[in-house]
């Protein structure tokens, strides 16, 4: 390839990161998977592509670079944002993982205080539930149900229910 094709891939890769990037913060792992499945579709880096994966490590070192792209803020909207639809801290850690965030960088951002938590799932459970708690075995199976799904761990369930 020469140093002008070179200069045209790198300025749209580029520019479909920062497209990709202007409506949410995104992992590196995700921005990677993204400009590749869009880029291996084009003939043209069809036969090159391992000069397209260098191009993308390029454009994503620049990008870090540039602040443009950050693992840690895009970790603490994705917690945020999570929280805020009433996950619980299994949950997101998992969903984390998976978008590629180590797990130190996971641990140092998410609040992992039992005085939070047990607030966050308490307000979980009144939103779903109403404020009167289960009178009942099977209705406590079923709210303890309802929150292992949403991500919280059964030491949590285990102690709001002890709790009343």
């Amino acid at each position: 390839m020469d140093n002008e094709a070179l200069k045209k891939e790198l300025a749209s890769i580029r520019m479909s990161a920062m497209n990709i990037l202007a409506g949410r913060e995104h992992s590196i792992d995700e921005l990677r998977q993204k400009l590749r499945r869009k880029f291996s579709k084009f003939d043209a880096f069809s036969n090159e592509n391992s000069q397209l994966q260098s191009s993308i490590e390029k454009i994503l070192q620049q990008l870090l670079a540039d602040k443009l792209l950050d693992e840690s803020r895009f970790t603490e909207c994705f917690i945020r944002s999570r929280i805020n639809k009433g996950s619980g801290p299994v949950k997101i850690r998992h969903e984390l993982m998976n978008r590629g965030i180590s797990s130190e960088l996971t641990d140092e951002l998410l609040d992992n205080s039992y005085e939070f938590w047990q607030q966050h799932i308490e307000t979980v459970r009144d939103k779903r539930f109403g404020s009167q708690y289960p009178k009942d075995y099977k209705e406590q199976s079923r709210q303890s149900r309802f929150l292992y799904q949403r991500g919280f761990s059964g030491e949590l369930i285990r102690r709001l229910f002890n709790e009343l």
